[in-house]
């Protein structure tokens, strides 16, 4: 697509992605990959982009609903990726014949009909070891594992190439191919040299118990692979929030982005890097692709970042960093907690004794 979608909001204006519905994935002409030294991938301008423009719809090639009580709660999304719509109770719910779990449901037959190939891959995977995983190692563990699998159901789906899958794609913009396949998981950042050696011990015991390769996951790729595959997915995947993240400045009252329903893994939207002043606000739309807008405007040559988290949650310094560290293993040094950090010391160095008083 060459055509730029762009909105003109007033400054004064608190931005609503709600109000920007492109009709497919979409990436705008001026938003482009480069490199850092230290960062890594990274997405930069070309030109200047106007605050309230959209600037990326990437549509995740793996999600997983993120729910309590599933059989009862509304926000539990169609499982067929190609839709993760709501599947309200009273609308009716498809599910599975096989019962595997009841996180698994579809908001109609057709949806059923057309991601039965890529659930075939999950579905006995989950009915032998999702009641398994969740007694003894909680819900967190289960959910990193699922969407570990969803991943190799998408790559299963993937290679198999049925005709208007649409799983296999890609995104010209300004020049530049995006591609949102296999391939592109492949280039996410993250590896075993990112986590702490007791964790990727943990998880390396965790793939040779739970996700070799054999007649419950047919998915044909190595345990290290796999592993990689884990410190990739636990350094790049989003929480799905009905409300956006990233609004700079905060409301008063401040309102947050409210309680979780997805986890996801996008190809393109993964590049995005953190500051805790984010010139973007990411939130997803009706069928889970991430939509990223811009906050302000955004002069050419600068760098697009989000954020990382609720900025309404961890509002000081110490505690951003302690978060980012903790779940990134990354010390943030973006333009304001480089300049809190060298307020606090200013001021350290203020309540020092001065030779004079001593």
């Amino acid at each position: 697509m060459s055509k730029v979608l762009y909105t003109t909001i007033d400054p004064s204006t608190p931005i609503r992605l709600q109000a920007i519905k492109p009709t497919s994935d979409w990436i705008h002409p001026h938003l482009i990959e480069s490199a850092d030294p230290v960062k890594g991938r990274q997405f930069r301008v070309s030109g200047l982009v106007p605050k309230g423009t959209c600037l990326l719809v990437d549509r995740p090639y793996a999600v997983i609903p993120v729910v309590d009580e599933p059989e009862s709660n509304d926000d539990l999304i169609c499982s067929n990726p190609a839709c993760n719509r709501r599947t309200a109770r009273q609308l009716g719910r498809v599910l599975c014949p096989k019962a595997c779990v009841s996180d698994v449901a579809w908001c109609s037959n057709a949806c059923q009909s057309t991601d039965q190939y890529r659930h075939e891959f999950e579905c006995t995977w989950l009915k032998r070891y999702s009641g398994p995983i969740r007694s003894k190692r909680g819900e967190y563990e289960f959910g990193m594992l699922w969407l570990i699998v969803r991943l190799l159901a998408t790559r299963h789906a993937e290679l198999r190439k049925p005709p208007a899958s649409g799983i296999d794609r890609t995104v010209t913009s300004n020049h530049q191919q995006w591609d949102n396949g296999w391939s592109a998981i492949d280039l996410l950042c993250g590896s075993t040299q990112t986590w702490p050696h007791d964790q990727v011990r943990s998880w390396t015991l965790i793939v040779k118990k739970y996700l070799q390769n054999n007649q419950n996951l047919p998915h044909g790729l190595s345990a290290d692979r796999i592993l990689h595959l884990i410190c990739q997915e636990e350094a790049n995947s989003f929480g799905l929030y009905p409300r956006e993240t990233g609004i700079l400045p905060l409301e008063d009252p401040p309102v947050d982005r409210g309680e979780q329903f997805a986890a996801a893994v996008y190809p393109t939207a993964a590049i995005a890097n953190h500051s805790c002043m984010p010139n973007i606000i990411h939130k997803p739309d009706e069928t889970g692709r991430m939509v990223f807008t811009a906050s302000r405007d955004i002069l050419p040559g600068e760098e697009c970042c989000i954020s990382y988290f609720d900025l309404t949650r961890l509002v000081d310094l110490d505690s951003r960093r302690q978060h980012l560290r903790k779940s990134f293993k990354f010390l943030c040094q973006c333009e304001k907690c480089a300049s809190e950090e060298l307020e606090t010391e200013s001021n350290l160095l203020d309540a020092m004794p001065s030779m004079d008083d001593l």
